[in-house]
């Protein structure tokens, strides 16, 4: 190594400008590096440094390409290049504040020209100089936060797993607490997709499963919870298509993720009740007109209204074919019938009351 001839004052530290890390100081920080540093020159081939060295300096390129090596497996003498840092960049810089030893090995394969300055001395000119304490502390952070979202996104690639062995409601409420992004899927066990969930920093906002979209799709998959298949949460943001912008459902998910979670849990205990007391198979006609409702679910009782007054659907016809989840198309043909705005058609009364008559005497004759 040679030191090269010394520059003129107005150029001997331009190179620093130009580092990213060093871009935002002031002229006196940067010549206050310069002084303490020393610049060389290394020769096509020459070494940096070498793993295990003690990290003792920082390195700004100035000229020419450093290639940093790595074992070409774990224990290997064999080092291999996993990537080249061109002039401009600092190399070091965290090594040198932790003392730590070199993980990697580098060299100069073409030769050029480098800038070091020693740990004390570096820390002397953030100790005079502010500016350059502040520059880092923005440097280590945005790294961190990288890292941070790096790691996140790992996590997010690797939630995955079976039903049978996963609770449901645990899982989407990790992906809240966790502040995480992605989308949720959850397949039956022939790996048709039931339900789609996305999430945006843990919020939940849009849900689609089948005909169902937003909160009503959430709750139908609650009722009940399916026990087999698979879930998969990929992480990354939800490429927000033309078709949900234009109907306002590119975020159709108003209430906290908690809140719904919460909702959904109370709704799957009541609706096994309401299946109880309204059959699928039966069949209901309006008794008037007009519907007298006056709650949030009107377009769906309405929605409900004109199909009894258009034909004979059955309970299971509605629960199919109305936008809502089981539990509120259930709710809203259980309110008509307790405020008599529905009845009963007589043949499916008949067969439900021949149905129930049938099973309590086989309960009976079982119990004897």
């Amino acid at each position: 190594m040679a030191s090269p001839e010394s520059r003129s004052t107005a150029a001997e530290y331009a190179f620093l400008r130009e580092c990213e890390l060093f871009a935002t100081l002031s002229d006196l920080t940067l010549q206050a590096l310069r002084l303490r540093g020393q610049l060389i020159l290394l020769a096509p081939g020459d070494d940096l440094f070498h793993i295990g060295d003690p990290a003792e300096y920082l390195y700004v390129i100035t000229s020419g390409v450093v290639e940093i090596r790595r074992p070409a497996a774990e224990g290997s003498p064999e080092l291999t290049p996993v990537a080249y840092v061109a002039a401009g960049e600092v190399i070091g810089e965290v090594a040198m504040f932790t003392r730590s030893t070199r993980a990697s090995a580098a060299r100069m394969p073409g030769g050029g020209e480098i800038f070091r300055i020693s740990r004390d001395n570096f820390l002397n000119v953030v100790a005079g100089f502010p500016d350059l304490a502040l520059c880092l502390c923005f440097a280590f952070a945005q790294r961190l936060e990288s890292t941070v979202r790096n790691m996140r996104q790992e996590r997010q690639r690797q939630l995955s797993g079976n039903l049978k062995f996963f609770d449901l409601p645990t899982v989407i409420q990790t992906i809240i607490s966790s502040g995480m992004t992605g989308t949720l899927r959850v397949d039956d066990p022939l790996g048709v997709t039931l339900a789609e969930i996305f999430f945006d920093n843990g919020h939940l906002c849009r849900a689609t499963m089948g005909h169902l979209t937003g909160g009503e799709a959430f709750f139908q998959l609650f009722q009940p919870p399916p026990k087999e298949g698979t879930f998969e949460f990929k992480g990354g943001e939800h490429e927000v298509s033309e078709r949900e912008v234009a109907d306002g459902t590119s975020c159709d998910i108003l209430l906290p993720g908690m809140t719904m979670l919460m909702e959904a849990v109370r709704m799957q205990d009541e609706v096994q009740q309401l299946r109880c007391r309204i059959p699928p198979g039966m069949r209901y006609r309006p008794l008037s007109d007009d519907l007298r409702w006056d709650d949030d679910l009107l377009p769906t009782a309405y929605d409900i209204w004109y199909r009894l007054h258009a034909g004979t659907p059955t309970v299971r016809d509605l629960l199919d074919d109305v936008p809502a989840s089981h539990y509120t198309t259930l709710s809203i043909l259980n309110r008509l019938l307790e405020t008599m705005q529905i009845v009963a058609q007589q043949d499916d009364l008949h067969t439900t009351t021949n149905i129930s008559l049938a099973k309590t005497s086989s309960d009976r004759l079982s119990s004897i």
